[in-house]
């Protein structure tokens, strides 16, 4: 899905910021540490799309390092409560199914299997390693949020009805943010 392709490319670049990154733990859900880095480098990739320079504009990097820690809060609780969810089930096959297209991706961004090992300054083999229960927790996620929602049904009559009586909390046009 869009969502496990989009955290794939992210923790590929996560591992291009990864060097010379202050660690600590910052929060902990459930037996999850999350540590600094893992946060700075979300919030680093983020800051880098919008342009953002953390010296020039560190409020606005503050603000990006802040929602970046509450999603990957997020991101935990929803894994905490799918590994508690017995009806949840992940084969070793499957991630390693989606782990190699993962890997052929970046493959085919990088250039060469020479050159992604050159990138990330590991083995083929290490960055398969590492990588394999990032996937496995995404895979995790998605399909906990795919049975949740699996089952709701909205039609006409519910937007209506919505629409109806929080017509007056609903902003006449989108909201628009620029950095």
């Amino acid at each position: 899905s869009f969502f496990v392709h989009s955290f794939c490319l992210l923790i590929f670049f996560s591992f291009l910021l990864s060097q010379n990154v202050v660690d600590g733990v910052v929060a902990v859900v459930g037996v999850r540490p999350i540590l600094h880095s893992d946060v700075l480098q979300q919030t680093q990739i983020v800051a880098n799309s919008r342009h953002i320079d953390p010296r020039k504009n560190p409020y606005a990097f503050q603000k990006i390092y802040d929602s970046s820690l509450n999603d990957i809060i997020n991101q935990h609780v929803v894994l905490d409560v799918a590994e508690k969810d017995t009806n949840m089930i992940i084969s070793d096959d499957e991630v390693d199914r989606i782990l190699k297209q993962r890997i052929d991706d970046f493959i085919a961004q990088a250039g060469s299997k020479e050159l992604l090992e050159e990138a990330l300054g590991m083995s083929l083999r290490k960055i398969e390693q590492e990588y394999w229960l990032e996937i496995r927790n995404m895979m995790f996620i998605e399909k906990y949020k795919l049975s949740k929602i699996q089952t709701v049904d909205v039609g006409r009559v519910e937007v209506n009805n919505f629409y109806d009586v929080y017509k007056d909390s609903i902003p006449p046009v989108p909201e628009n943010y620029t950095f």
